[in-house]
């Protein structure tokens, strides 16, 4: 495709499809809680006055002045008005024009919300009366050990594909059980738990007798529809073999936390997902022996998780001795990059990862709200002030305070762009750049995982401009970036053209709630949009998880 001006005026690839609504002003398309940081940008160099009235009335809510920025991605001119905290409808108005309505109250992202819990039940794989394409892969599946048939029907498509990937999916199951834990009285518990309930069928189903996760069911080798009869030549293959050892330790996270939020409404069933957890975890115990950053962050969560569910003194000991590791992986103080995680494992590259968001930051959390007490307590939130200070000195390099998605050693991975010893990047490298390879998507994982985070730090550092920037980030996946693009179906305006696969018919529509992979760089790591590209412009389970929990934590203020 052919470049194109992007809303703001940055070089973008494609052009935005429908609800398109062109304003110079770029801002949170659905608004903001009244507590929150309220920022919004125009292009532009030298200061400008701007005005927010109530939509409605005409009267005058705020004034003040777009100041200055200069960051990576050109001059931008920003507005704070976060003092603006009285609910209500607003238009922001400025001599470049004005914006389209936004608004400010408590319960601002609840229809979001339930747009992506009702994702997930048009998701649906298995006999559901749910499903888009509903029944489907009735015949799930073959295992690639013997050839037999094994019940793994159900669970949740991952993407705009037919694929059950275990290592992304089970994010539905920790974004749910999430929301359960931090939403309020807006919630609509049923359909969560029932959506839950439906999600973890399949990995019930995918636990190995010994105890392990099964990798997955539906890859690459089974993406499309089947005649839903067992035994025929289109029976999906089970990869029988582990699944990664984060993905196992999710998948315990995931059941403990089932297990306690179910145990006053279903205790058998309760009790049967938190066996479960303590099967995958006595397994990885004995069975792994974690050192990668992604894999010791994955196995504090668990251990946290089984430990708040079950007061099991084993998990608490494992999960102190992964956290301790993982704190070893962090790079001293006394820098700009100071706080950041190396990957581990012998290699000193800075950790990075897209499907799996910021789980080094998500397990410091963790470890803090279950364990603040024990005497690495102090220990553990001066790692977690570090890299948060990272975080907010990594997002100051852009006027619209996204996190980047990565440091790098070595050579130049493209952009150009430097602060002390290390490259980084904003977005993931395009295909065929380095031992990035073929293989890259947009950041909007990376970027809500990074929200949820920075939000739930806010709270245990007592830290406003950790959720601050937590809000950012949201607001760039809701529209406030160079596209003035909304990445999530029916959510805001400007959605690019969702992917569309050609590998099989009926293909996946559009979905309301469905949060895309997001903007994406190029070469030198310049924003790019493309329509209809699996790049940044398909469905993706973290995406839809993280996107959702963060919107929960910004109401459960």
């Amino acid at each position: 495709m052919g470049a194109v001006a992007g809303a703001a005026g940055v070089a973008a690839v494609g052009s935005c499809a429908a609800k398109t609504v062109s304003s110079p002003i770029l801002v949170n398309h659905v608004g903001f809680v009244p507590t929150a940081a309220k920022f919004a940008l125009v292009a532009g160099s030298e200061p400008i006055g701007f005005r927010l009235v109530d939509a409605g009335t005409s009267a005058q809510g705020l004034s003040g002045q777009f100041e200055p920025v200069t960051g990576d991605f050109g001059p931008f001119l920003v507005a704070d008005f976060s003092g603006l905290q009285r609910p209500g409808t607003y238009v922001l108005q400025c001599p470049r024009g004005q914006s389209q309505p936004l608004i400010i109250a408590a319960t601002v992202y609840v229809s979001a919300v339930a747009k992506c819990v009702d994702y997930f039940a048009q998701q649906r794989c298995g006999d559901s009366s749910r499903g888009y394409h509903r029944p489907c892969h009735l015949d799930d599946g073959r295992r690639s050990d013997d050839g037999r048939h094994q019940d793994v029907s159900g669970g949740w498509h991952d993407a705009c594909d037919v694929r059950k990937w275990t290592g992304a999916t089970i994010h539905g199951l920790l974004g749910l059980t999430g929301l359960l834990d931090r939403a309020g009285k807006w919630l609509d518990r049923d359909a969560v738990i029932d959506e839950i309930r439906w999600g973890n069928g399949y990995f019930l189903k995918m636990q190995d007798s010994q105890g392990f996760l099964m990798n997955y069911c539906g890859g690459d080798d089974g993406n499309g529809w089947t005649d839903n009869r067992v035994g025929t030549a289109d029976d999906r293959v089970i990869h029988v073999e582990p699944a990664d050892v984060t993905v196992q330790f999710l998948f315990v996270a995931a059941q403990a936390r089932i297990g306690r939020l179910f145990r006053d409404a279903d205790r058998a069933y309760a009790e049967r997902c938190l066996d479960a957890g303590r099967r995958c975890w006595r397994w990885c115990v004995d069975r792994r022996n974690p050192q990668l950053a992604g894999s010791l962050a994955a196995g504090v969560i668990a251990c946290a998780e089984l430990h708040r569910a079950s007061d099991l003194d084993a998990a608490q000991l494992a999960g102190v001795g992964y956290l301790g590791k993982l704190v070893a992986l962090q790079s001293p103080p006394g820098s700009q990059i100071g706080g950041f995680f190396r990957t581990g494992g012998g290699s000193q590259e800075p950790y990075r990862e897209i499907a799996h968001g910021n789980l080094p930051l998500l397990s410091l959390c963790a470890a803090l709200e279950r364990w603040r007490d024990h005497p690495g307590g102090k220990k553990w939130q001066e790692s977690l002030d570090r890299h948060v200070q990272f975080l907010e000195s990594m997002a100051a390099r852009s006027a619209f305070g996204t996190v980047p998605y990565g440091l790098y050693d070595g050579a130049d991975p493209g952009g150009n762009r430097r602060v002390e010893s290390h490259w980084y990047r904003w977005f993931m490298r395009p295909g065929g750049q380095s031992k990035d390879g073929q293989w890259w998507v947009g950041i909007n994982a990376h970027l809500a995982s990074n929200g949820v985070g920075l939000c739930r730090a806010s709270r245990i550092l007592n830290r406003p401009s950790a959720a601050a920037l937590g809000q950012r980030q949201l607001d760039w996946i809701m529209g406030c970036n160079p596209f003035n693009a909304s990445t999530i179906s029916d959510v805001g305006r400007n959605q690019p053209a969702l992917f569309v696969t050609g590998e099989f018919r009926p293909a996946t529509p559009v979905i309301p709630g469905g949060v895309m992979n997001g903007i994406g760089g190029t070469a030198d790591d310049r924003p790019t949009l493309s329509p209809e590209s699996y790049h940044t412009c398909e469905y993706w389970t973290p995406m839809v998880s993280y996107t959702m929990g963060l919107m929960a934590e910004r109401m459960g203020e």
